[in-house]
């Protein structure tokens, strides 16, 4: 009965974590230009280039976050805790845009 509570356990606890996604950063663009998520998800934005560095920052007031410099190669993640709308741009490369929208747990 105590391996059953256990295994029962864990796998609530792997369902608690949410899925991941990528991002790919490339020719001065994302991969994608919209996305949706819910709450808890991971976006990884992988900078794709081979001599650009990029600077990806979220907009307004839901899942702000700023990478700050992303040098060639590099990967950053983004967990997004909060249900609604986000704009995700490169500070460096203007016409960079991605919408993220997230929707609740269920």
């Amino acid at each position: 009965m105590k391996s059953v509570v256990v295994l029962l356990s864990l796998i609530c606890s792997f369902s608690a974590f949410g899925e991941e996604f990528t991002i790919v950063q490339k020719d001065k663009n994302f991969d994608k230009k919209e996305i949706t998520l819910k709450v808890g998800d991971t976006i990884n934005f992988k900078n794709d280039e081979k001599d650009i560095t990029h600077n990806v920052f979220s907009l307004g007031p839901k899942n702000p976050f700023e990478l700050k410099t992303q040098p060639p190669g590099k990967t950053s993640s983004v967990t997004f805790k909060e249900k609604g709308t986000t704009e995700v741009e490169c500070a460096i490369h203007q016409g960079m845009k991605l919408k993220v929208t997230v929707n609740d747990k269920k």
